[in-house]
């Protein structure tokens, strides 16, 4: 009888909701999808390193095609160690890495950069949405260190035939994250620059713009004599 209620008892807390191995695997996703988005910003830095380096060139900064290439095959290099390798050296590194970006996306903004350069031709301005995205991708790769992920290879072999679907869905989050870092953060900029457009429009409207000169005043309608 007693194992028969503590079997009953496990069941029910195993169907009450998510286990901690479910968060693990949900923790191990994430941190696979950001270290994907670090190779990523990597390699377009070293095909297209002119946007990059005019970021360096703005924070005054050791800049040019050579610098902007060297820390793109950097990035490519620490994100995929993040991928294949994984666990706390892994989740560390990528922690370092985007603890750097948020670093950089913060001077950069206050500099007045056009764009960060970190997906290199494309263009991402600096901004809030930068920063939000940079800084909780660090959390993440901290909580990381503390529950160290499996490297991809060894996540995949468990899998199988799903392993197919899992990296399909590790490329549809990577591209999500990216589209968020430059089509959001540019909406976000076009979207902050026309409320302003609107606040000085109205604090015109407010202050007078618009009205006749003093001492003009416009033509009063005259009455029709009989």
């Amino acid at each position: 009888m007693p194992n028969l209620i503590r079997d009953r008892i496990c069941c029910d807390l195993s169907d009450a909701g998510p286990t901690v191995s479910d968060t693990v695997e949900v923790l191990s996703g994430v941190f696979r999808i950001l270290a994907c988005v670090v190779v990523v910003g990597g390699v377009t830095k070293v095909a297209f390193p002119a946007g990059f380096a005019a970021t360096l060139r703005s924070l005054g900064l050791p800049s040019g095609t050579l610098p902007a290439r060297l820390i793109g095959s950097l990035e490519v290099g620490v994100g995929a160690a993040a991928l294949v390798i994984a666990g706390r050296t892994g989740a560390l590194l990528l922690a370092v890495t985007y603890a750097c970006f948020t670093a950089v996306v913060v001077a950069a903004s206050r500099a007045g950069a056009e764009s960060c350069g970190c997906f290199g031709a494309v263009d991402a301005p600096p901004g809030w949405v930068h920063i939000t995205v940079n800084a909780a991708s660090t959390v993440v790769a901290l909580a990381a260190i503390a529950i160290p992920p499996a490297g991809l290879l060894d996540a995949l072999e468990p899998l199988g035939s799903a392993a197919a679907p899992y990296l399909a869905l590790l490329a549809l989050g990577t591209w999500l994250v990216v589209v968020v870092d430059t089509t959001g953060a540019r909406l976000a900029e076009e979207t902050a620059a026309v409320n302003r457009l609107g606040a000085v429009f109205r604090a015109n409207n407010i202050s007078g713009v618009g009205t006749p000169p003093p001492g003009r005043h416009a033509a009063r309608p005259q009455r029709s004599r009989i």
